[in-house]
């Protein structure tokens, strides 16, 4: 099989499982992300792919071929940590050229990967400059050109913007993606950033507690999420309780509301995105009474808390920005709810 298969990883730290039998497919020339909170294991498979650390137990392939205990030097991996571990003593082709000098190559050969490196990652004529007088962003421009230039099957990632302000830290998803389709090279980047993650990613493997929660691509995962810490963890939702009355009616805090996708019998809880709600002055069968208890500009929206009876939590709906004369604190509406939007959360 081609790309690169992951085969119930295992890896324990003496009695505590960080990874529990995790097993991925990944196509060759697609770009995967491994999402989810501190400490959910991904920087840890990340590793074990890159040969790093190994695995209690398991098997991983690149193109069919067995590579689990193969050394990391001879898997033909790129790879970009955080600290991005550039050189200080070297000048930026020093870094560059670093290993195309271990593997031999001729100072006439670094020269020109150094010069093709540098044009590719949008940073001609420095490679005489040293690092330190660099920023942030240059840098790590600097590091993904070190990590290319043995030509890698394999690019990794492990959170390498994480240390970049938020303006930068877009510029360079923007970057970094346009190489990866400009390459066409399998890149796997870890990330506990959602935004980076929905933005760069073909596929999106979300984690936690070293299981996988679920594997898909981005626009799926926030719309057909499987379970509630998916839900919660993509984007803001509001996660309601409900119980069923049958016929695709559902019974939530007093009101009946319709939702399309079929509910389980008795009580349930169903995700609904803040975009999916509606504000409105008129009641209607399947609204919600409530009342505005706060509101917070996003620019583009506002986002606004509903109080409603007989729910735990506020209702959090998103309406255009323009509708900001009409949000008076306290003031009582009616939460419509977009029933074909409602996903069950089993």
């Amino acid at each position: 099989m081609s790309g690169l298969v992951i085969r119930e990883i295992h890896k324990s730290y003496g009695p505590v499982p960080a990874l529990s039998d995790i097993s991925l497919n990944v196509e060759n020339g697609k770009f995967l992300c491994l999402l989810g909170p501190s400490g959910c294991g991904k920087s840890t498979l990340l590793r074990i792919i890159a040969g790093l650390e190994a695995s209690s137990r398991g098997q991983i392939l690149l193109d069919g071929r067995d590579i689990t205990k193969v050394p990391p030097h001879l898997r033909d991996f790129g790879m970009v940590f955080q600290s991005l571990a550039l050189f200080p003593h070297l000048s930026v082709g020093g870094n560059i050229a670093f290993a195309l000098g271990i593997r031999g190559a001729s100072r006439e050969v670094q020269r020109r990967e150094v010069e093709r490196l540098l044009d590719l990652v949008h940073l001609p004529g420095i490679a005489e400059r040293s690092i330190m007088q660099l920023s942030g962003g240059q840098r790590q421009r600097v590091a993904i050109a070190r990590a290319l230039a043995l030509k890698p099957k394999l690019f990794l990632l492990d959170e390498p913007m994480s240390a970049l302000d938020a303006k930068l830290r877009e510029a360079m998803q923007v970057e970094l993606k346009r190489l990866q389709q400009e390459l066409g090279i399998t890149t796997l980047l870890v990330t506990h950033d959602q935004k980076e993650a929905m933005t760069t990613a073909d596929l999106v493997v979300l984690m936690s507690r070293g299981v996988i929660q679920q594997v898909a691509p981005p626009l799926e995962m926030y719309r057909k999420p499987a379970n509630t810490f998916v839900a919660e963890f993509i984007g803001a939702t509001n996660l309601i309780d409900a119980t069923s009355l049958g016929g695709g009616r559902v019974q939530v805090a007093g009101a009946t509301v319709t939702i399309e996708q079929a509910p389980p019998v008795g009580q349930f809880t169903f995700s609904v995105r803040p975009e999916d709600l509606n504000l409105k002055d008129e009641a209607s069968s399947s609204s919600l009474v409530g009342r505005i208890a706060f509101t917070r500009h996003l620019g583009a929206s506002i986002e606004v808390n509903v109080s409603v009876d007989g729910m735990e939590r506020d209702l959090v709906v998103a309406v255009p920005a323009r509708q900001e004369s009409s949000l008076s604190i306290g003031r009582p509406v009616h939460v419509h709810v977009n029933s074909a939007t409602c996903v069950v959360l089993r």
